[in-house]
C-alpha cells in the first residue's frame, strides 16, 4: 500500500529436460531425470548474458523448470521462489515480499530484486516493485524455467540487481501447440480458469494464453481488533499473454490485472468495514532480435519495449460515512537495448552491451473522492542508461576468470560504477571453486524521492535521498558426489551501506524517507540434490545467517531448511512434497514471529489419459498456525496466513 495520507534469451538447455514433462498431457512421458553429471553441466544465461555451463558461472544459479512447477503446484512466482536456497517470502495479505540471505525490509515491494520476463526488466519506475504474488502478470503455466541468480549483479543488469536476479523464461509455442484449457476449484471459494491456443509452421510460430482466478478469501480473526473481518480477503486476477516469432524477430504482449480486497485495516482504516481494495495493472509490449554473427563466432541480441503501470488504492477513512481516500499511481516507460556475445578465441568469450530507458511519466496523486479534497499531486520523468562488458578468461586447464564492469547514470543520484569479479577452478575432480566479488546499488524510487502529504497522518517527501550501495564477497564448493547427486557449500559476506530506511522526522514526527542505514550480514549455505533412474528426486538446503544493521527490523530469520521431492506413485500418478522450516523473526517495535514448519502436498498425473491430467494440490498440510512481520503501516505487528487450503486441477489439451 502507498497511501500515507491515513497514516531473455529463449535458450534450450539441458535444464529444461531435468524433467521429461515438457507437455501437459499424454505425449508426457515420465519424470525421468538426467544425471546430475549432466545436470551440472547444464547451460545458464542470467549470470552472464550469455549460456555457459553452470558450474563457470560467476555464481550458483538456481534453475527451476516447467516440471518443477507442476511437480509441486506452484500457484504464485513467491511459491516457487521460496523453495530456493536461501530466500524466504512474508506476506501482508495484500503483497508478497522476497528476503534474501538474512534481509527483508517489511513493506520494502522486493525493491532490491531485478525481475525480468524473457530479459526485460518489469520493476516499474515508481516503487521498483518486483511482483511476485497474485500480481505478477504471467500465468505459471506459461513458464519454461525460473533463473535465480543470488547476490549483487549490477554489474551486468544495473539498478536493483542488490540481492539478486530473477529471470523468468516462456515456453515456445512447440512446448504448448494446439490448444489446452485448465479449470481448477478449491477452498476459500478459489475458482480459476485459462485457455491457451499454440500454432507452429517451420521457423514461424505464435501463443496465445488468457487466464481468470477468482477467490473469495476466507473470515480472519484478528485479536488486535478483537473481532472478525468477514468478506474482505478476496481477489480477482487477469492474465493475457501473446508472443509470435519469425526466425530471428520475435513480438510479446503481456497484460496483467489483480484486485486484492483489504482485510487487515491497515493505515488506519476502520476494522471490518468493506470498501478497502488494491488495483495494480501492469501491461508490457516488446519488439526483440536475435541472430548469430557469423565469423565472429557470436550472437546478437536487441530489443525495444514498452512499459505501463497502474497502481490504484482505494481507503476507508475513518468518519461518519465511510468516505473513500483515493491513490493513484501511473508509470508509462520505454526502453532499447542491445547486447553482443562474441567468442573471441577458444580461450576468450566477451559480451559488451548497452540499455535505455526512458520514463515518460510518473504521477503520484492522493485525495478524498466526496468530497474532493487533494493531498498529493505530483508528476515527473526521468530517465536511465547504462553501459557494460565482461570477459571470461580460460588462465588455464580448469581455471577461469571472469571480469565485469558496468556504468550506470540515473536521473535522481547520477552516475556509478559496479564491478564483479570471480574466479573459477576445478580444485579436483568433480570438485569447482568459486570466489566471487562483486557490488551493486539501488537508486531511490520516485515514491521514496516524492511521496508527501502535509497534515496529520502524512509523509514528508525527501528529493535529497541517495542509491544504496551493497558489496558483497562469495566463496563456494561444488562437489559431485556420484553420477547421480551433487553437493554446494557457499559462505558469503554482504556489506550495505546508506539504505533507504522509514524514519520520523523529529521537528514535525512525521515519516520520511532518509539514507542512514547500514547492514552486515554473514552466513553460510548447504544443498544437496540427488536424482534415481525410476524419477524420483531430492533437493534439499540449509541456511544459517547473521545479520547487524542499524536500519531497523530486516525480517531476518536466523536458519531456514528447505526439502523438496519428487517421484511416481503408480501409472501415471506422481507426487511431490515439500516442506520448509523458517526460524522467528523479530517483528517491527520489539516481539518475535515464531518459527514454523510447512508441509506442501501435490499428487498429479502425466498421461492420464490422451488429452485430461489433473492434479490435487494441499497447502499447508497439516494446517500449522504462522505468521508474517508486517510494516508499520498496521496495527498488528505480524499477520496470521492461510491455514490448510485444498486445491483441485483438470487439464486438457488437443
Amino acid at each position: 500500500m502507498r497511501n500515507t495520507a491515513l497514516h531473455g534469451l529463449r535458450t534450450r538447455p539441458l535444464a529444461v529436460l531435468l524433467l521429461a514433462a515438457a507437455n501437459a498431457c499424454a505425449q508426457d512421458a515420465d519424470l525421468t531425470t538426467l544425471p546430475l553429471e549432466q545436470l551440472i553441466s547444464m547451460e545458464v544465461y542470467s549470470a552472464s548474458r550469455f549460456n555457459q555451463n553452470a558450474t563457470q558461472a560467476p555464481s550458483n544459479v538456481t534453475v527451476l523448470t516447467s516440471a518443477d512447477i507442476r511437480a509441486y503446484g506452484w500457484r504464485t512466482l513467491a511459491d516457487a521462489l521460496r523453495s530456493i536456497r536461501g530466500l524466504y517470502t512474508s506476506n501482508d495479505r495484500s503483497y508478497s515480499y522476497l528476503g534474501a540471505r538474512g534481509f527483508l525490509r517489511s513493506g520494502d515491494y522486493s525493491t532490491r530484486f531485478l525481475l525480468q520476463i524473457d530479459g526485460t526488466r518489469i520493476n516499474d519506475p515508481v516503487y521498483d516493485e518486483a511482483l511476485i504474488g497474485g500480481e505478477f502478470p504471467l500465468d505459471l503455466d506459461l513458464v519454461d524455467r525460473i533463473e535465480f541468480v543470488p547476490g549483487p549483479g549490477s554489474s551486468i543488469y544495473g539498478a536493483n540487481a542488490f540481492f539478486g536476479v530473477i529471470n523468468v523464461i516462456t515456453r515456445h509455442a512447440s512446448d504448448l501447440e494446439g490448444a489446452r484449457a485448465t479449470v481448477e476449484a478449491g477452498q476459500a471459494g478459489t475458482r480459476n480458469g485459462s485457455a491457451s491456443y499454440a500454432w507452429r509452421n517451420g521457423d514461424a510460430e505464435m501463443l496465445l494464453s488468457a487466464s481468470r482466478n477468482l477467490s473469495d478469501g476466507r473470515d480472519l480473526y484478528f485479536p488486535e481488533f478483537g473481532g472478525t473481518a468477514r468478506g474482505l480477503d478476496w481477489e480477482r486476477i487477469t492474465r493475457l499473454y501473446a508472443r509470435g516469432q519469425v526466425g530471428a524477430w520475435s513480438m510479446s504482449v503481456l497484460e496483467g490485472a489483480r484486485t486484492k480486497g483489504m482485510a487487515t485495516a491497515s493505515y488506519e482504516q476502520p476494522f471490518n468495514v468493506p470498501g478497502g481494495q488494491t488495483l495494480d495493472r501492469l501491461r508490457m509490449a516488446e519488439i526483440a532480435y536475435r541472430n548469430q554473427v557469423l565469423p565472429l563466432h557470436g550472437e546478437l541480441t536487441a530489443r525495444l519495449y514498452h512499459g505501463n503501470y497502474y497502481y490504484e488504492g482505494h481507503f476507508v477513512n475513518q468518519d461518519p460515512f465511510g468516505s473513500i481516500n483515493l491513490d493513484l499511481t501511473h508509470a508509462r516507460w520505454w526502453g532499447a537495448d542491445a547486447s553482443l556475445f562474441l567468442q573471441l578465441t577458444a580461450a576468450q568469450k566477451l559480451v559488451v552491451g548497452a540499455e535505455y530507458q526512458y520514463n515518460s511519466e510518473l504521477l503520484l496523486q492522493n485525495y478524498n473522492i466526496d468530497p474532493r479534497v487533494d493531498f498529493l499531486d505530483h508528476n515527473g520523468y526521468g530517465k536511465r542508461f547504462g553501459v557494460y562488458a565482461q570477459d571470461e578468461i580460460t588462465l588455464a586447464k580448469g581455471v577461469l576468470l571472469n571480469a565485469g564492469l558496468r556504468y550506470d547514470q540515473e536521473t535522481s543520484t547520477g552516475g556509478v560504477f559496479n564491478p564483479r569479479l570471480a574466479l573459477i577452478a576445478e580444485v579436483a575432480r568433480d570438485t569447482t571453486l568459486k570466489a566471487i566479488y562483486g557490488s551493486a546499488f539501488r537508486a531511490p524510487n520516485n515514491y521514496e524521492l516524492y511521496y508527501g502529504i502535509d497534515g496529520q497522518g502524512g509523509q514528508l517527501a525527501n528529493p535529497t535521498l541517495g542509491r544504496e550501495r551493497i558489496r558483497s564477497h562469495e566463496l563456494s564448493l561444488v562437489r559431485q558426489l556420484a553420477s547421480n547427486a551433487r553437493f554446494t557449500l557457499t559462505g558469503y559476506l554482504n556489506k550495505a551501506s546508506d539504505l533507504v530506511t522509514e524514519v520520523d522526522d523529529e521537528p514535525s514526527s512525521m515519516p520520511i524517507f532518509r539514507n542512514v542505514g547500514h547492514s552486515r550480514a554473514r552466513g553460510v549455505e548447504m544443498e544437496y540434490e540427488r536424482s534415481w533412474a525410476s524419477g524420483t528426486r531430492l533437493r534439499s538446503s540449509l541456511s544459517r545467517q547473521w545479520v547487524t544493521s542499524d536500519a531497523g527490523e530486516v525480517n531476518s530469520p536466523h536458519w531456514l531448511a528447505k526439502l523438496n521431492a519428487t517421484g511416481r506413485l503408480s501409472g501415471p500418478w506422481h507426487a511431490g512434497v515439500e516442506g520448509q522450516y523458517v526460524s522467528a523473526r523479530s517483528e517491527i517495535g520489539g516481539g518475535k514471529a515464531g518459527g514454523f514448519v510447512l508441509a506442501n502436498l501435490n499428487i498429479f498425473t502425466i498421461g492420464l489419459t490422451r488429452h485430461v491430467d489433473t492434479s490435487l494440490g494441499v497447502q499447508n498440510l497439516f494446517d500449522r498456525r504462522y505468521a508474517d512481520p508486517v510494516s508499520l503501516s498496521f496495527l498488528q505487528r505480524s499477520i496470521v496466513q492461510d491455514g490448510r487450503r485444498i486445491y483441485l486441477k483438470l487439464k486438457a489439451a488437443y
